[in-house]
């Protein structure tokens, strides 16, 4: 009897406490005001503000005529009922025609996506797990393999005819795409924006408007593919590639040879932290250990490439 009695009540006691840490657990998470938003963007860089208006326009916005470019053949996957071969629309635009209800598990009420090629044929995007009714309540859509022309064009008016000074020297020529060896913290002409990929939709063709730095890459033009937005593929966004002003100005204490080491994201035995993070980016790995002489400090990077640092300055290196 005394053992049926307290069973109960310390249930019912676990069943409070679980309550309270539940309960708990939602009170402690932190609101977010007006006050604090306006303070985040306060530390916001001009680099980050800039482009921050450009977003996706919720479906329920969109007008019939809307064009998309097709950056992958495995469009295929969302068109698989097509009876065309969807491999030569890679590079081609589809129009958006329209919505219309199609049959799900639960009923007819699932959501088509409807577009046109440029000869009038037919295709239709069915959308996974999406009920018709919930379609106005979308901030954005993504189609997958594709490009919205439309956002591609409002960066284009953007940034055409602007300068900017680069900080990635990862470019791609302009007709094909093929990889270069490119330069970083070097004044840019944007030439004209274009569509990218489905990953990074914005492609920025440029123009090396330095002489020297010309004859150091002996490359005029480029493109870097650009994100744009904040989601998981943001990573390469436009304060990530460009800056504002010149960067050569913040660091003046820095020889004209090491600057050229710089923009060349090359580094030599002797050099600063601040110089070799000029010269290579930020490294996802540090790893500081002790010595009998101070410091020492390595770097690592994804590609293999590691520098060595003893007392703040570069001893060895691997690139």
């Amino acid at each position: 009897m005394i053992i049926t009695k307290i069973l109960p009540a310390a249930f019912a006691v676990l069943i409070s406490m679980g309550a309270a840490s539940c309960f708990s657990e939602v009170e402690s998470t932190k609101k977010i005001n007006a006050d604090e938003v306006r303070k985040s963007r306060a530390t916001e860089t001009p680099e980050q503000k800039y482009l921050s208006d450009i977003r996706p326009v919720p479906p329920a916005m969109w007008e019939k005529g809307r064009r998309f470019r097709v950056a992958d053949k495995r469009i295929d996957r969302i068109f698989p009922t097509s009876s065309i071969n969807t491999e030569e629309l890679e590079g081609t635009d589809i129009i958006f025609a329209g919505f219309s209800r199609t049959g799900s598990l639960t009923g007819n009420n699932g959501v088509e996506v409807n577009f046109t090629t440029g000869s009038g044929q037919l295709l239709s995007y069915t959308l996974p797990a999406m009920n018709f009714d919930r379609l106005d309540t979308l901030k954005s859509l993504d189609i997958p393999f594709t490009v919205d022309i439309e956002t591609v064009e409002r960066i284009d008016r953007e940034m055409k005819g602007k300068h900017f000074y680069i900080k990635t020297p990862l470019w791609y020529t302009t007709e094909d795409r093929t990889p270069l060896k490119g330069l970083r913290h070097i004044n840019v002409l944007i030439d004209s924006v274009i569509p990218g990929d489905d990953n990074f939709p914005a492609a920025v063709c440029f123009t090396v408007t330095d002489p020297d730095a010309e004859s150091i890459s002996n490359v005029k033009n480029g493109m870097v593919l650009m994100s744009i937005g904040k989601s998981l593929a943001a990573s390469r966004n436009f304060d990530k590639l460009f800056n504002f002003s010149n960067p050569r100005r913040q660091y003046p204490e820095i020889k004209d040879d090491t600057w050229k080491l710089i923009i060349s994201s090359k580094v030599r035995e002797g050099m600063s932290v601040e110089e070799c993070r000029l010269a290579l980016g930020t490294p996802p790995q540090v790893l500081r250990t002790p010595t009998y002489g101070g410091m020492r400090e390595q770097w690592s990077y994804s590609d293999g490439v590691f520098l060595i640092f003893d007392d703040g300055f570069l001893s060895r290196y691997r690139l």
